[in-house]
């Protein structure tokens, strides 16, 4: 029994000596771990970009689209020739920051701890961008974002870049579409109490009364808040011809309907968050018939080359793109550029974005000293017949 025992285990070692030799021999090996196996089995180096944004709760309309975008992105990116031939493949990891400033200093303590993370798009909300960054600072992590608040690239940090324009542009040009276009000169003023909301409404407010308009209140609401029966009652009694909204579109679009079913008559106006359709759903069409909203950069049908992002996208998820989705496929293709110049150094792609060019969807992307973009580009949106419209002037 026991010789029988020696001569199978003697068998199962030839067999695998068998394997191993066909394994190495040319066109018999098997694509390992870290290997393209449409590459003839050669080695593949894996760039990992981190993603951090709110793929939960009021804001996930915004980040989960972003984190489609960038997905098609990498999707393409890792089946373009000069992507295969430099052996990389770029992978995305999405955390998500929840909105949360608190969440979003955990997210970047995790990206940034993780070594093989070589850069991160993100954050959404500038509540969050703003803590998060100086983490990203330390590590030397080069991130783009989309956050619109203007303290976020004050600070000199050399890693920190944004691709849209910054809320001192919006806020102003809000505030000369309220007192031009629509001939209004006393207005109430109110933000969701995050830094994003604050901000915008501070450079509203500043704009507008420079040009001798009136604020009759400056509110704040806080987040999640359903019911604004009490703060309507305290806007209509003052007779404003306009409200100034900085916030999310679910508190906005409440405001908007319960304004509406008051009976007040006047618009709403806003910033780039309530631009979405769920604004619309969730006031209802009619009550936010008028309301108005700027955006960060063009609409996409006048981006660049915005038509055939929109049917790259619409035929990858079977859903149209959201306001920053566009923005996000070009932040994650900047990252491509930036690896395909410089590498798999850290530093070496923070470098190399802050001093690149780069044309995309949105347009000539190319950062300025303190990381702005220097396309500061804003638009307007009315509500009518159910959607956003776009102001020509």
């Amino acid at each position: 029994m026991r010789m029988h025992r020696i001569r199978g285990y003697q068998k199962l070692i030839l067999i695998a000596m068998a394997v191993s030799a066909l394994a190495l021999m040319p066109g018999c090996r098997s694509a390992q771990p870290g290997e393209d196996p449409d590459a003839g089995g050669s080695q593949v180096t894996e760039v990992r970009i981190g993603f951090a944004a709110p793929l939960t709760g009021d804001n996930a309309v915004f980040g989960q689209g972003m984190k489609r975008a960038v997905e098609l992105a990498f999707k393409e990116a890792n089946e373009s020739p000069e992507v295969r031939e430099a052996g990389y493949r770029f992978v995305l990891r999405a955390e998500d920051d929840q909105g949360d400033p608190k969440q979003a200093v955990n997210v970047a303590n995790i990206l940034a701890g993780d070594s093989s993370i070589l850069g991160v798009i993100g954050h959404f909300n500038s509540g969050c961008s703003i803590p998060a960054a100086p983490v990203y600072q330390q590590a030397g992590l080069a991130m783009i974002t989309v956050s619109s608040n203007p303290e976020l690239t004050a600070k000199g940090l050399t890693v920190v870049n944004r691709i849209v324009a910054k809320d001192d542009a919006q806020g102003g040009y809000a505030a000369r579409l309220v007192s031009e276009d629509l001939g209004a000169t006393r207005v109430v003023v109110i933000d969701d109490a995050t830094q994003y909301g604050q901000g915008l409404a501070d450079e509203f407010v500043k704009a507008f009364e420079a040009k001798g308009g009136t604020v009759l209140l400056r509110e704040q609401v806080q987040p999640k808040t359903v019911d604004f029966s009490a703060l309507v009652t305290r806007i209509r009694g003052l007779a404003p011809e306009a409200v100034y909204y900085a916030g999310a579109h679910t508190e906005g679009g409440l405001l908007s309907k319960q304004m509406s079913e008051s009976g007040m008559g006047v618009p709403l106006i806003g910033g780039d968050m309530i631009f979405s359709q769920e604004y619309i759903d969730i006031a209802g069409a009619g009550n936010a018939e008028g309301d108005m909203a700027t955006s960060l950069g063009l609409p996409l049908e006048q981006q660049p080359k915005g038509k055939d992002f929109k049917a790259a996208y619409e035929a990858e998820f079977g859903q149209a793109p959201e306001a920053f989705d566009s923005y996000a496929y070009d932040q994650a293709w900047i990252f491509v550029r930036a690896v395909l110049e410089a590498g798999t150094d850290r530093a070496a792609i923070a470098q190399a974005i802050r001093n690149g060019s780069f044309d995309g969807v949105t347009g000539l992307t190319e950062f300025d000293e303190n990381g702005d973009t220097t396309n500061q580009v804003i638009s307007a949106y009315v509500v009518s017949d159910g959607k956003w419209n776009q102001i020509v002037e």
